[in-house]
C-alpha cells in the first residue's frame, strides 16, 4: 500500500509544505508523485480546510470533517465557480478563471472559499509543470463522492475525528478547524 495512504488511513491529515503545527509530506517521506497516485485514485481529498493551506485528508477524516463542521452560505464569486463544476467533467483552474471571473482577486476568493469549506477537490492530475510539481483538475465534493463512498458515518462523529487526529494536533488546533 502507498505510505501515504498509509499515513493518512492512521492520522487523517497532512499539510503539502512545511509548517510547525502539522506534518507535511516532506516530513513524512513521501513526494508529489504520491499525492497524484491518490488523487486520481480517490483516496485522498484536497482542501484548504487548515489555516488556508493546501491540506490533505483521508476520505474518513474527509466525511468525518463534513459531518461536525457547519456548512456556510456560498458567497456569489464562490457559487459562480461552484455552479461551473457541477455536473460537468473536472476541469483546471485556468478554465475556471476564465469562464467565472473577470477579476482575479474574485476569482481567487471564491476558490479559495470553496477549497476551504470542503465544497470542490482536486478530481485528476493535470498537466506537469516539473518533476514535482502539476495541475489539478477540480470538481465538487458530490463528485468525489460518487467514487469515494461513505463508510465512516457514526454517530460521534467528533469524538472520532478527535481520535484521529489527537496524534498530530493539539486539542486548540483541532477546536479551530471543526468550527
Amino acid at each position: 500500500m502507498n505510505q501515504l495512504l498509509c499515513y493518512l488511513e492512521k492520522h487523517g491529515i497532512l499539510l503539502c509544505n512545511q509548517n510547525p503545527l502539522l506534518p507535511s509530506l516532506e516530513d513524512i517521506g513521501c513526494s508529489w508523485s504520491d499525492v497524484v497516485e491518490l488523487i486520481d485514485n480517490h483516496q485522498l481529498f484536497y482542501c484548504k480546510v487548515f489555516q488556508k493551506r493546501t491540506t490533505y485528508l483521508s476520505a474518513e477524516a474527509y466525511y468525518l470533517l463534513k459531518q461536525v463542521r457547519t456548512s456556510k452560505p456560498l458567497p456569489p464569486e464562490a457559487e459562480q465557480i461552484y455552479s461551473l463544476l457541477l455536473d460537468k467533467p473536472p476541469v483546471d483552474t485556468t478554465f475556471l478563471k476564465e469562464v467565472s471571473h473577470p477579476s482575479s482577486k474574485s476569482y481567487r476568493q471564491g476558490f479559495d472559499f470553496l477549497l476551504q469549506n470542503l465544497s470542490v477537490t482536486a478530481l485528476a492530475n493535470g498537466k506537469s509543470l516539473a518533476p514535482n510539481w502539476s495541475t489539478f483538475l477540480y470538481g465538487t465534493a458530490d463528485a468525489w463522492e460518487q467514487t469515494s463512498p461513505n463508510f465512516f458515518c457514526c454517530d460521534h462523529a467528533r469524538d472520532r475525528l478527535w481520535e484521529i487526529f489527537s496524534s498530530t494536533m493539539p486539542e486548540k488546533l483541532f477546536r479551530s478547524l471543526i468550527r
